[in-house]
Formats: structure tokens, sequence, C-alpha cells
């Protein structure tokens, strides 16, 4: 082979050699970029939301979203993955879940023009706007309850306002009007309001003494389970039962009176409690939120749980 063969492979060689290696670094920046992608979506997908405080819970008419109120505005849980809706932004207390929203009261969040408390609200398009019913600027409720397809409003007044004295009262019409309800029969501090989701004379408070009902608009109540403590209580949309309790679940059936725990709940810490719970009006789900801010779901009625928050951060 002459010299100046063996130079033209040589220089064949090096530039093949030089495209190779072109190649190789695009490859390398498609894979690198196609994976930074991919990590940034995947990041996205699984947003983590934190939760300093839990002020409620309800679940979409639709049964799609699960929501919970919290100092920082509305989050929800949807298909194994928390988000934060594009939503008004106030730290609502006293939130009662309705079917096409749900009535609040609380303080205004960054960038609402309400004003400082903000009484009593109401959403009727699942929070995507608020409209101001009463009491602005004069109280904020903490215990309340509103009826899930009716436009039925009770709350505990703390403190006399321009309308109410304490105690307890109830509006028909979505609290433009109310009436007084002498509350008799109870023995302890409420700490949780529930009302009937088309029957507005029914309401239950869950107390330290255990759970009481009234059916004549919260003008008697009777100690329906006097032997557990009851800090979280909701009726199912079907009307038929109401589930309540403090470390366990139970259920009340309306319809034969009768008392029956839960199968299984999750392991709640002994100084912990379930503050609130709820029922998808369109499957067999239910939700608990505990004072440790953990979140637990079940997708079986109870019979299994899945923990989808824990200590006030989203588990996706």
């Amino acid at each position: 082979m002459s010299k100046k063969t063996k130079e033209r492979r040589q220089v064949r060689q090096q530039a093949q050699k030089r495209k190779n290696m072109i190649i190789g670094i695009g490859i390398l920046v498609a894979v690198i970029g196609f994976g930074t992608l991919l990590f940034l979506t995947t990041r996205n997908a699984a947003e983590i939301i934190t939760f300093p405080d839990i002020h409620g819970m309800s679940f979409t008419g639709d049964g799609e979203q699960l929501r919970l109120p919290v100092h920082t505005g509305l989050v929800s849980y949807s298909n194994g993955t928390w988000s934060r809706p594009d939503l008004p932004i106030n730290d609502y207390m006293g939130y009662s879940g309705t079917s096409d929203g749900f009535f609040s009261s609380g303080h205004p969040g960054v960038g609402s023009s309400l004003v400082n408390p903000i009484g009593l609200v109401k959403s009727d398009d699942a929070g995507a706007t608020i409209q101001t019913i009463n009491f602005l600027g004069e109280t904020d409720f903490h215990v309340m309850g509103a009826s899930y397809f009716e436009d039925t409003v009770y709350v505990l007044n703390p403190a006399p306002n321009s309308l109410l004295s304490a105690g307890l009262h109830y509006s028909l019409d979505g609290g433009e009007t109310w009436t007084t309800a002498q509350a008799n029969g109870i023995s302890s501090q409420p700490i949780q309001l529930a009302v009937h989701p088309s029957d507005s004379s029914i309401v239950a408070f869950a107390t330290q003494s255990g759970l009481y009902i009234s059916e004549d608009f919260g003008d008697s109540f009777d100690l329906i389970d006097d032997e557990n403590v009851a800090t979280a209580v909701r009726f199912d949309p079907d009307g038929k039962r109401l589930i309540y309790g403090y470390q366990w679940l139970y259920e009340y059936n309306l319809e034969t009176e009768e008392i029956t725990p839960f199968s299984s709940v999750p392991d709640i810490q002994t100084d912990q409690a379930i503050l609130y719970t709820d029922i998808n009006p369109e499957r067999d789900e239910i939700a608990i939120a505990t004072s440790n801010r953990d979140i637990f779901i079940s997708q079986n009625n109870g019979d299994s749980w899945i923990q989808i928050g824990e200590d006030g951060v989203s588990i996706n």
C-alpha cells in the first residue's frame, strides 16, 4: 500500500470518528433532554400539597373529587393525585359541602376583597365564585352544617350579632332568614354539627358525651350513643345513615336505629382523633381526616383504607 493511500485511509477514519462522536453527543443530549422533560412532567403531575390545618372535607357532587378547606384555600384529591384548584383563596371555617358547592365561614385569604370575618358565605359552583349571605365583618362560625341537597343551614353562634343571639339557629332559605332552636337535651359542648341531606328537621351533634340527634329542627335532642365520644359526624347523601366517631367509626341507621361499628379503621394514634369524615355520593368511598392531619380514603365502604396524606403533606 502506498503512502498516499494510507494517508487517505487515516483521514477517512478520523472523519468517521468525528461523525460518530457528533452522533453520540446528539443522542446523549436528546436522552438528557427527554429525561429532564419526563422528570419535570412527573414532578408537576405529582405536586406536593401541604395543609397546615384542615377545616372540613367533602366530595364534589359528581363524586370525582375530594375537597379539603385549608388555611390557604381549597385543595383537591382525584384519581390518586392531589392538586390545588385555581379557586378563590379564603381560610374557610365551619365548611360544609353540598351537592353543588358548600356553605362556610372563616377569614379572607390572599387577594380576597372580603371583610374579616367573612360571615356566612356560599358557593353553588364548586368554589369558583363565593356569595356573601350574611354576617360579613361580624361572625366567624366554627360549628355549622348544611343540608347536602336542601338550602338549609344550622349555625352554633358563639356570640350575639346583628341578627342572632348566642346559641343554635337554623335557616331554611340559605341564610337569609333565621329561627332560633332551643337545643334542649344537650349536656356537653358540641364539637361538630351535621344536617340531614334532604330532611331539614334532622340535625346531629358530635360531642364529648356522645352522639345527639334532633328531629324537630334542633329544639330537642336525644342521646343516641353515650358510650363513644364523637368528634366527627356526617350524614350519608342517601339520607339513610350517618357516620360518626372519635378514634373508631360507627354507622347509625336512621331507619332501624341500629349502631354498627366499622369493620376496620386506619391506625389512629392514642392522642389523636378523627376530626372530619365524608361519604362519596356516587360510589362506596369514605374519607377521614385526623387531628394529626393524616388523611385516609376507603374505596370499599370502610373495609380497607389507603393513606393519602400524612402529617399535613399529601401522598400521591
